[in-house]
């Protein structure tokens, strides 16, 4: 740990960026209709670390709070992950947030899933852990005091992409649905007054386009060119919200279309712009608080799971069925009655802290998180790994991709049952309540 005379107390911030882009062609991940290695790199795909630090009383502890241009972290390696991080960095696994973006337009990082989600390659993902730890231990030589400021402003580049019709849900713009406008931004000033981080919470599925490129999408387009122009070794993370059911607004009668990279560049520069906005203006410096960090891990149960002749029907389908059925029966530890789901909280100054979960998490929860901590917490999807989709009860019974179909996709056993809803609100209490 670092030993740094007058900072007792002091929050003390290191970053890093490093890129993360793969060496060469192999496929992405996200969209089926993709087929074989990437065609092109369109923009280069980043990590960007945070690693915030305090001592008190002689006592000091590390937070990490990490973002990659990614579609998520490999669940199945974020044990060894916090390991290292632990023995190697002093970061306590309560303390550890690795952020996805969620682009479409990376590779697949995980081996848990459907072919059709994308196939993983070894030699990346040995490479993706890499830049990880080099990326901290190059914030960790980094660390200097900052001051948080905070500031909001809106975006509707996304829109809600759940519509009944009729009796059936579909997936369509649906302009009355629940939807969260608010960009929030946070600048960390060196003691010089020089910007040394920003941080973006925004809340839209970076799924821009399903070109076979490489691309980080519109959160990678805001975060380079803010980056430009704020200069001096700033590092801009976006941290991306509950964006389950929410999608870029693409949409011509009453329907979605995919757009391409003239898209990309259009939504990620109309972010930059608000978030520019918001540096210009007024901002509220924070007060400074204990660094904290906290962590649950509970269990969401499935509705009943497949009989034998279930699996033989869905293998005998083909496609995606075909590998659903072959992923259960080649892990048959996925045949439980419910799946482990982290929920994970850092505080790092009065009133603002970040709350992450281990998937596709519907914006209804980050509505919920913002309505129990008066805005003071802001919720995050695809951090720390990947379950799959998180619909609400409601959304279990209604169906539609969220709440029925994509559990196929995950090589998750069936759809979640409604009563996991209010497990995952008490877990949510339990962490905000625990730090007030």
């Amino acid at each position: 740990m670092s030993e740094g005379t007058g900072t007792e107390g002091r929050l003390l911030l290191g970053t890093a960026k490093i890129d993360i882009t793969p060496a060469s062609p192999i496929p992405l991940a996200g969209y089926g209709h993709r087929k074989g290695p990437y065609a092109g790199i369109n923009r280069r795909l980043f990590a960007r670390m945070n690693v915030f630090e305090q001592t008190e009383g002689g006592e000091t502890r590390r937070v990490l709070i990490g973002m990659g241009d990614i579609i998520w972290w490999p669940g199945e390696r974020m044990d060894p992950i916090r390991e290292t991080l632990e023995s190697k960095f002093g970061i306590r696994p309560s303390d550890v947030i690795l952020s996805a973006q969620h682009t479409h337009g990376g590779p697949q990082t995980s081996v848990s899933f459907c072919d059709i989600l994308g196939l993983t390659d070894d030699d990346y993902l040995t490479y993706l852990e890499r830049q990880l730890f080099a990326a901290v231990e190059t914030a960790i030589a980094n660390l200097e005091p900052v001051t948080a400021e905070q500031g909001k402003g809106e975006s509707y580049i996304g829109i809600n992409r759940r519509k009944m019709a009729g009796d059936k849900m579909t997936m369509a713009p649906n302009p009355d649905g629940l939807y969260d406008s608010e960009v929030n931004v946070v600048r960390f000033r060196k003691d010089d007054g020089g910007t040394k981080a920003v941080f973006i919470h925004y809340t839209c599925h970076p799924t821009t386009t399903g070109d076979n490129f490489i691309n980080s999408d519109y959160p990678g387009v805001a975060a380079e060119r803010l980056e430009a122009t704020l200069g001096c070794g700033a590092v801009v993370s976006f941290l991306q919200g509950c964006a389950g059911n929410i999608r870029p607004a693409l949409h011509r009668d009453g329907k979605f279309y995919s757009g391409h990279d003239e898209e990309v560049m259009r939504f990620g520069r109309s972010l930059a712009d608000e978030v520019e906005r918001v540096l210009d203006g007024p901002m509220k410096t924070l007060d400074q608080a204990p660094l904290s960090g906290s962590r649950v891990v509970v269990e969401l149960p499935f509705q009943p799971l497949p009989p034998e002749a279930e699996l033989d029907e869905a293998a005998g389908k083909g496609g995606h069925m075909q590998q659903w059925a072959e992923k259960l029966r080649c892990h048959p530890e996925k045949l439980r009655p419910y799946i482990p789901f982290q929920v994970n909280r850092i505080a790092l100054a009065q009133g603002l802290a970040y709350l992450a979960m281990d998937g596709e998490v519907v914006l209804e929860y980050g509505a919920y998180v913002k309505q129990l901590s008066g805005g003071e917490t802001l919720a995050m999807g695809y951090s720390n790994g990947m379950v799959g989709y998180v619909p609400t009860a409601s959304q279990v019974a209604e169906g539609g991709y969220e709440g029925k179909d994509s559990f196929i996709y995950f090589a998750l056993p069936a759809a979640f049952d409604p009563e996991l809803e209010s497990i995952i609100k008490d877990a949510i209490q339990q962490l905000i309540r625990k730090e007030d």
